[in-house]
């Protein structure tokens, strides 16, 4: 069982200007132009926070010195105390307009051998250093870890909408359609929310980098008591605004033959032309289904014409590497294995490092690979279902095998350590 608090937050104030210019993605979505373009929007945009511009260790004293700014002339207030929030995102999904509800509050920092807290991805060296950096300049979290809350008597859902009548403290449309609004909980119901939400397993969904960044520096920092645990936006396993979508991905420096050295591993039948075809082919699947475009070169035309295929794993080939049955019904984890790690000799991690893997939402992006020596693997998105099944044996997935959608932005609270 997590520990779960009120907490201290830093949020905008009036002089901030429109809710609806101050939010932004989380730093690994926000790409350069996205950045500059936000930046843009407000002066005083999250994005000028949590992905401040420059080179090296400036950044992120550009970060802290634009936190105190705000806070000396009133663009932003600290609460007078600690406090838990109702979060709501209103969007469209599949032609429906889809509500999420989550929790806005302290989670208490546990290691993650320690099962209070679950994780399910693995993660990169590179964004970690980078936010603990930024955390430690700025004194502050800057954006909410996204976690789901199992939830196993269905209550939070209820809970929520029960004490959701206080006037909102931030009510946002952003530029994707997505409206936002947050809410104190009043105190009268805040006791037995937190509690539902601590009851049973706490999964982190979006944020492992940041978590293991705030563990890190929870080891540092021991002389600061707020440091012992992490703003956290906390959804039910049931809500229906929970949605996972699949990450998709581009590896290069494969051989000339790669296609024919997965016969051994894999199944290979042709697939449908197109990035978007493969995808929802492979998305009606499930489970183990890759769909892969192969690149025809750079000069026998464009991805769309390019050789279209779908991989199932051959009986034998999941055990032969060692997975477990959980893991073996997991597409991310037998292109990680059994595609990935023998072709480049390297894990996620190292083989992002070297520029041979790149992760992509859109299947047209990721199969836009002009490269002989590359392609584009898309992926059917996990069920909680099996993603539960891993975790609870202690695995952990390759980096970006889901993708919760959509992300919690930053800019609805920042809590000071």
């Amino acid at each position: 069982m997590a520990s779960i608090f009120p907490t201290a937050s830093m949020r905008y104030a009036a002089a901030a200007g429109d809710p609806s210019q101050l939010l932004s993605p989380p730093f690994d979505v926000i790409g350069t132009e996205a950045a500059e373009h936000l930046r843009n929007l407000s002066p005083f945009n999250a994005v000028r926070l949590v992905l401040p511009e420059g080179d090296g260790p400036e950044r992120y004293v550009l970060a802290a010195s634009r936190m105190s700014e705000w806070l000396a002339s009133g663009v932003l207030a600290l609460s007078d105390r600690d406090q838990a929030y109702s979060y709501s995102q209103e969007f469209s999904h599949e032609g429906r307009t889809v509500v999420r509800h989550a929790v806005l509050a302290a989670v208490e920092l546990a290691g993650l051998e320690s099962g209070e807290v679950l994780p399910h991805e693995r993660t990169h060296r590179g964004p970690k250093e980078d936010r603990l950096a930024l955390m430690k300049a700025c004194h502050a979290q800057l954006s909410p870890i996204f976690f789901v809350a199992r939830d196993s008597a269905r209550e939070l859902p209820e809970l929520l909408a029960r004490a959701g009548s206080a006037a909102p403290i931030l009510e946002a449309t952003t530029e994707d359609g997505i409206t936002h609004i947050v809410r104190v909980i009043p105190v009268e119901h805040q006791k037995r929310i937190l509690d539902v939400v601590a009851d049973d397993d706490l999964l982190i969904a979006d944020g492992h980098h940041r978590y293991e960044t705030a563990l890190e520096l929870s080891r540092q920092l021991t002389d600061r008591p707020g440091a012992r645990r992490v703003l956290a936006a906390i959804v039910s396993e049931h809500d229906d605004g929970l949605i996972v979508q699949a990450t998709h991905r581009r590896l290069g420096g494969l051989p000339a033959d790669w296609l024919s050295q997965l016969e051994d591993s894999f199944e290979i039948e042709p697939g449908p032309e197109g990035p978007r075809a493969l995808a929802r082919e492979v998305r009606i699947r499930e489970g183990t289904a890759i769909g892969v475009l192969a690149s025809p070169g750079p000069d026998t035309g464009p991805p769309a014409g390019s050789p279209a295929f779908i991989l199932q794993p051959r009986p034998g080939s999941a055990e032969r590497a060692e997975l477990t049955p959980n893991e073996a019904a997991l597409a991310c984890v037998l292109l990680d294995r059994l595609i990935l790690r023998r072709f480049t000799g390297r894990d996620a991690d190292a083989a992002a490092a070297a520029g041979l893997l790149s992760y992509h939402q859109d299947p047209g992006v990721a199969c836009a690979c002009p490269q002989h020596d590359a392609g584009g693997f898309l992926l059917p998105p996990i069920s909680m279902q099996s993603l539960w099944a891993v975790v609870r044996e202690g695995g952990r997935l390759p980096p970006k095998s889901t993708y919760f959608a959509p992300k919690m932005p930053s800019g609805l609270l920042f809590r000071p350590i």
